[in-house]
């Protein structure tokens, strides 16, 4: 399975993927890049930036037929 469709099976199943997560879950460190390919593809993912500790990071949700899908 590529990186791609790591991120995007994840995202359908209804749950939200910042970078740790996609870090330590599946290993992959370049999330931003696996994002910005899938919006090219047509995929509606939405980027909530959320602050913990001081910094900021952001969280990527899949849109699914005008609905957020995950939190």
């Amino acid at each position: 399975m590529t990186r791609n469709e790591t991120i995007l099976n994840h995202l359908e199943s209804g749950q939200s993927i910042t970078n740790m997560s996609a870090t330590h879950q599946y290993g992959i460190t370049s999330l931003q890049e696996a994002i910005r390919d899938l919006r090219l593809d047509g995929h509606l993912i939405t980027t909530e930036i959320e602050r913990k500790n001081g910094k900021r990071y952001g969280r990527y949700t899949l849109v699914i037929t005008g609905s957020v899908v995950g939190s």
